[in-house]
């Protein structure tokens, strides 16, 4: 049937939390970005799903898209091989202290899955989050259902040109309710720390480039600034946002939202003192309704509601104690629908007691 999902990674020690798409795509290669600079590590994960053994193709790439390595990984058919990036044996230790991307070629005739694990210094331990693996990236663009920065927390845009010739990117920051322009303190890592206020971005990137974009206002903030961003492109250009909360260090990946569904669904899991937050976002510009349906995780409906949104607006509520008391203490999932012409982007926020957090990817129906 019409299944779909994702895997909650914990460390136990530290309540860490990292989640894990289902890889449905058969795609020709698979594309990480990393950056092994600052004391932060990439570690990469590669599935065979064809019952028979293949070398999987690599090549690596530097920030401004020069192939700077190349290589081949043997998986035994059903197997499973992981690896630090940049270590000196197992890995591809000319990707210490650099950014860049790694590229997975898929067998002739086979399937893989891929998958990066991003581990940052914090004191005596680690982060740890998910970087997802870029595939089959179009030109359409797409945005970010949530953005925030200041009081603690600071947002981190990665994007990445797959495409063989230069692209122009544009990114663009609504503001939090009414969808205005918003203006961002901004930086860029690749370039030094000089900050800007812009609420917008226009760059070039070569073919198998990547950029770094950083918003990170003051924590003497009193509030987060919240909102939402739109990329637009005129090449192959995916990527993702990092959220980072610097007081204690976690951090959490929300891929780009390139889909234009009807229909969007995230699981939430209010247990065990745990509470979901959502965002959602509209591409298109005038107020729209949105649809929600919510059930338990027998699929019953226990609630139902319309949410405005305002043009290429953003809405961000916790699921019980601002919207839907029905969901208290209790699993199941929560329907956005898109209206008829109208593309959204939703996220969900997973904050179990431990005041950790970690993002949901949106299933699509």
């Amino acid at each position: 049937g019409a299944m779909d999902g994702f895997a909650i990674f914990h460390l136990i020690p530290g309540a860490q939390e990292a989640v894990v798409p289902m890889e449905t795509r058969n795609a020709g290669s698979y594309i990480l970005a990393f950056d092994n600079t600052n004391g932060v590590v990439l570690g990469a994960a590669v599935a065979n799903v064809s019952a028979l053994a293949g070398n999987v193709g690599i090549v690596l790439r530097d920030d401004t898209g020069a192939q700077i390595g190349t290589g081949s990984i043997p998986v035994a058919g059903n197997g499973h091989t992981s690896f630090v990036l940049s270590d000196p044996t197992s890995g591809f230790p000319v990707t210490a202290n650099k950014r860049g991307t790694i590229e997975f070629d898929t067998p002739a005739g086979g399937q893989i899955s891929v998958l990066g694990i991003r581990t940052t210094p914090l004191g005596t331990s680690t982060t740890l989050t998910t970087i997802p693996a870029l595939a089959n990236v179009g030109t359409a663009g797409g945005s970010i259902a949530h953005i925030a920065t200041g009081n603690g927390w600071q947002t981190t845009f990665v994007l990445v040109n797959t495409g063989t010739s230069s692209a122009q990117v544009t990114l663009n920051f609504f503001a939090d309710l009414t969808g205005a322009a918003l203006t961002l303190p901004i930086s860029f890592p690749q370039q030094g720390s000089t900050v800007s206020n812009a609420s917008s971005v226009t760059q070039t990137l070569a073919a198998g480039a990547s950029l770094l974009i950083l918003s990170d206002a003051p924590a003497s903030d009193p509030a987060p600034t919240t909102g939402s961003a739109q990329l637009t492109t005129t090449g192959n250009v995916g990527g993702f946002v990092i959220f980072r909360y610097n007081p204690n260090g976690q951090e959490a990946v929300v891929p780009l939202e390139s889909r234009n569904a009807s229909s969007f669904l995230l699981a939430f899991d209010n247990t065990a003192g745990t509470n979901t937050g959502i965002a959602i976002n509209t591409v298109a510009p005038g107020a729209r309704q949105i649809p929600v349906i919510v059930r338990n995780d027998s699929g019953a409906q226990i609630a139902t509601d319309t949410l405005t949104v305002q043009s290429k607006g953003h809405l961000a509520f916790t699921l019980v104690t601002d919207k839907y008391p029905q969901t208290a203490n209790i699993r199941g999932t929560i329907e956005l629908d898109a209206p008829l012409n109208t593309q959204i982007g939703v996220l969900g926020i997973r904050i179990p007691v431990t005041h950790t957090f970690t993002t949901l990817p949106a299933l699509t129906k």
